[in-house]
């Protein structure tokens, strides 16, 4: 069985029911999360672990030098075998 990395980022959402943006701010917006996307295929849950060790340590050097707005999440998923 193989298995695949999956990551997720904040994106900043308007909630202003007027679309209004000012110098690039909304009147009023929200962090939200993306839906998981496939990022990376390894075959075994211990490379897998590896790589997501990786994958969080890179991401927290990138929220020290960019702020919070560069977050990432990781997770591991097994694929389905195809008969």
């Amino acid at each position: 069985m193989s298995y695949c990395i999956q990551e997720r980022h904040q994106i900043t959402v308007s909630t202003d029911p007027q679309p209004r943006c000012y110098n690039g701010c909304h009147f009023s917006s929200e962090q939200v999360w993306t839906p998981w996307e496939n990022f990376d295929y390894v075959a075994t849950p211990e490379k897998g672990a590896e790589r997501i060790k990786f994958w969080t340590e890179l991401n927290d050097y990138a929220i020290s030098q960019r702020g919070a707005s560069a977050k990432r999440e990781f997770k591991l998923v097994p694929l389905k075998e195809d008969l």
